[in-house]
């Protein structure tokens, strides 16, 4: 892609990534894809407290408001943000692109340099042997120009005692040097050619690289600004009531049509709402949970071991630990996003005891590794679930919040 396209698209995405007045767009068809994450260290939150429901002037005089369609700040649109979380992941693939041409074309400027500095040198020798044989061929010239009419003269050349022999030796050696002055003259020639060529190259190679760092330095501009609209629109709290049914979210699933294997014979249904039962125990978002599932699980195409959320799937980690049931591996990740999402989680206010297959079966040490968890409350929204909180991948949080937007749009369109 060209960065002027680059350029353009992320215009046109950001100008539709507004607050939309008017509900939400049509849904646009994302694939999902496993990620790993980091988690090293079991986490710990404590329940947020609801706010209380100020009174209500009477009456509701109409059907009670969806859960999807609170009062409130309209969202981002969901296509804009899934078109523009994609953008921002081209972008970012051509800007290693970039990289890597940038630093070929350094590598050759590099060898060009190299090239042009021996080429010189050996102009330099050849001109530099060309006037030494020059110089000999001016001075026997005119010792025998000196010479010329003293025919008893002694004639040092090759210790020829005879002027007429030596005459005759002088012009055989003038012809053999002129031969090689000749020849010289061609090499020089060759080399002054090839290095003008290598200069040329390098001038070419020199404007090369500069528009490939100006196109680099403009993408990362457009990118930067991409990804600061990604994280205002992202910042959606991990902490909260849910916004979506189990019936809509289930809806959303199976209208996807994807094949999935869950342990037990559990089906998606019966899983979300493992998630909205989680969800609210703890007061964390279930949907965006059961949407960080889909990306985790591929969708849980082979979601067999009721890991839902890749936890110890990592670099450090000793492997992905297993969980007994399903409620146990929703329960396990909903506790977890509480306490990266929530800085006064402890274990003494969690809904349920931490799970021993993350913390340990040792009831004390398990809440011990709970309350001291290293990233407690560093992630309160969305946007910051990536670059190395729960994944190391940079467009971890942008993935999930694509998935969750989708719901989103579905159950918008759907109602």
């Amino acid at each position: 892609m060209t960065l002027a396209r680059a350029v353009i698209l992320g215009a046109l995405v950001t100008a539709s990534l507004v607050p939309a007045a008017a509900g939400y767009a049509q849904e646009t068809p994302t694939t999902t894809t496993t990620s790993t994450t980091t988690t090293t260290a079991p986490p710990s939150t404590s329940p947020a407290t609801s706010p209380t429901p100020s009174p209500t002037p009477g009456p509701p005089t109409g059907p009670p408001p969806h859960p999807s369609r609170t009062a409130g700040p309209p969202g981002p649109d969901p296509d804009a943000f899934a078109a523009l979380a994609n953008q921002v992941s081209r972008n970012q693939a051509l800007l290693t692109e970039l990289s890597a041409q940038v630093a070929q074309a350094e590598q050759r400027l590099t060898q060009l340099a190299t090239d042009i500095a021996d080429t010189q040198q050996q102009l330099d020798a050849a001109r530099a042997e060309m006037e030494r044989l020059k110089t000999i061929v001016r001075e026997r010239a005119a010792y025998i120009y000196q010479h010329a009419h003293a025919p008893d003269a002694v004639v040092d050349i090759q210790h020829v005692q005879d002027i007429t022999t030596g005459k005759k030796y002088a012009e055989s050696a003038t012809r053999t040097d002129g031969g090689k002055i000749d020849g010289l003259a061609r090499v020089a020639a060759k080399l002054d050619a090839r290095r003008a060529e290598l200069e040329a190259a390098r001038a070419e190679q020199q404007r090369q690289k500069d528009r490939l760092e100006t196109a680099k330095s403009g993408l990362e501009a457009v990118t930067a600004r991409q990804k600061k609209l990604l994280d205002e629109a992202g910042a959606i709290p991990l902490m909260g009531d849910a916004e979506l049914t189990a019936a809509e979210i289930t809806a959303w699933f199976q209208s996807r049509n994807v094949r999935y294997r869950l342990a037990g014979g559990i089906t998606i249904g019966d899983l979300v709402q493992i998630y909205m039962e989680e969800g609210r125990a703890e007061h964390v978002r279930p949907e965006l949970a059961f949407a960080q599932s889909i990306i985790e699980t591929g969708s849980f195409g082979n979601a067999l071991d009721n890991n839902y959320a890749g936890i110890g799937a990592c670099d450090s980690c000793k492997g992905e630990p297993a969980f007994p049931t399903p409620r146990d591996g929703v329960r396990g990740q909903i506790q977890l996003l509480r306490n990266y999402a929530d800085p006064t989680s402890r274990a003494a206010n969690l809904a349920n005891p931490p799970s021993p297959t993350i913390y340990g079966r040792n009831p004390v040490v398990a809440a011990r590794l709970y309350d001291t968890f290293f990233a407690k409350g560093a992630a309160p929204t969305w946007n910051a679930m990536g670059d190395g909180n729960w994944a190391t991948d940079p467009g971890y949080a942008q993935k999930v919040l694509t998935v969750y937007f989708q719901m989103v749009s579905f159950a918008a369109k759907h109602a």
